[in-house]
């Protein structure tokens, strides 16, 4: 049920390098996942992944990852964001990239939905002295919508953000953040955000922990690509 999903999130979805420069010193890291919405660049990811950020610091694309390295790396262009959504317009200067496409069906309490993203992210030191990348690798999970969901969620550096959208069953690992919400059929739904505050259920002898994700949903995404007139598809179309 899930093979369209996975092949349509694979062809779209990376990871979002941070790298941070001192002296002769570079530190590179999985800040979140990103996704195109149209074959000229054009991604949409979580605005919190580009979050306490430096005059040092890069956001770079390495490709699609594992199997499609792009070296020399190609440094991530801002186009808008929608900070208070948590929502970030950006650009990779390529082109004829593959790219998703919005759902026409509504996010409905029950329906399936796959989340997917980059949170592991094995980076190591090859011979040459550079970056080996292949241990950075895609991650998908099934699952399925549970609620509406609209709260502040604080970025722990003094500013609250609003999610708006819905909740997911399975929660999200770190690295997903950005990454695309999609329904069976490989089309836009939302947009990983983040995960709710544990919770518990407990018989008095026993207690489970659960956590959801946090779905931002794809108008909020739609609203910020029509205002910066960045073209998009739908599936129906």
């Amino acid at each position: 049920m899930m093979v369209e999903a996975v092949k349509a999130a694979k062809r779209a979805m990376f990871p979002i390098f941070r790298r941070v420069t001192s002296g002769q010193q570079i530190g590179l890291g999985v800040s979140g996942t990103g996704f195109f919405i149209n074959d000229n660049g054009y991604f949409v990811t979580a605005a919190h992944c580009f979050d306490d950020a430096s005059q040092q610091t890069d956001f770079i694309f390495y490709g699609l990852l594992p199997e499609n390295l792009v070296d020399p790396p190609v440094v991530i262009t801002e186009v808008a964001r929608d900070d208070q959504h948590d929502i970030f317009l950006g650009q990779v200067h390529l082109a004829g990239t593959d790219f998703l496409k919005f759902s026409d069906l509504k996010p409905e309490v029950g329906r399936t939905v796959c989340i997917s993203g980059y949170p592991f992210s094995n980076i190591t030191i090859n011979q040459q002295g550079g970056f080996e990348l292949g241990g950075v690798r895609p991650y998908y999970q099934p699952s399925f919508i549970l609620d509406a969901f609209l709260a502040p969620i604080p970025n722990n550096q003094g500013f609250v953000r609003t999610h708006d959208g819905y909740l997911i069953r399975d929660f999200g690992l770190y690295g997903m953040s950005g990454g695309p919400v999609v329904d069976v059929h490989g089309s836009i739904l939302g947009m990983q955000a983040s995960v709710t505050d544990p919770r518990d259920s407990t018989n008095g002898t026993r207690t489970i922990s659960v956590q959801n994700a946090v779905a931002i949903r794809k108008e909020r995404i739609i609203a910020l690509l029509s205002t910066s007139g960045v073209e998009y598809s739908n599936a129906g179309a």
